[in-house]
């Protein structure tokens, strides 16, 4: 028998009088075979000003990180961003630079003082240095090209999330 994960408890008297500090929790079905522990599913929210890019990449991230990926919401600007993610809490905002009012690179800065712990990725077609430094310096993790988004996206996900 193996033992899966260790399981810290709050202190409380168990019946021999003793307060463990820890538990030891078993993985199994007593015939031997056990079953890997299920990771939780990273929650990310798309914003893009553009419904058809919005549609294809959660299509994208659904079709192929079922597993890895839980898609809470979208939203089509900086401003419906904000509203959203204070009622959806992602893990990671993956963001478009480039929207009319207030854009990705204005709202992430917001973003970094609302919910320090959140994880920006910017995605853009204008993927130089120049927009890389930007975005980092504005308080975001990465930046994704979407004309590599189908090979970049989810390592720069797994990366910022590590």
């Amino acid at each position: 028998m193996t033992i899966a994960k260790l399981r810290t408890r709050p202190y409380n008297v168990n019946s021999n009088g003793h307060k463990p500090h820890l538990t030891i929790a078993r993985n199994g079905n007593g015939n031997g075979h056990h079953a890997p522990a299920a990771r939780p599913k990273i929650s990310v929210m798309l914003v893009d000003d553009e419904p058809t890019f919005l549609r294809i990449a959660q299509l994208f991230l659904q079709t192929h990180y079922r597993n890895e990926i839980e898609i809470l919401g979208t939203a089509t600007s900086g401003e419906e961003c904000l509203g959203k993610a204070q009622l959806l809490a992602p893990q990671v905002m993956l963001m478009d630079l480039n929207m009319p009012g207030l854009s990705g690179l204005q709202t992430i800065p917001l973003l970094r003082i609302m919910f320090p712990e959140m994880r920006i990725i910017a995605l853009t077609l204008n993927d130089g240095e120049n927009a890389r430094r930007a975005v980092l310096a504005a308080g975001g993790n990465d930046l994704v090209s979407k004309a590599t988004m189908s090979t970049d996206l989810m390592p720069a996900i797994r990366r910022v999330m590590s």
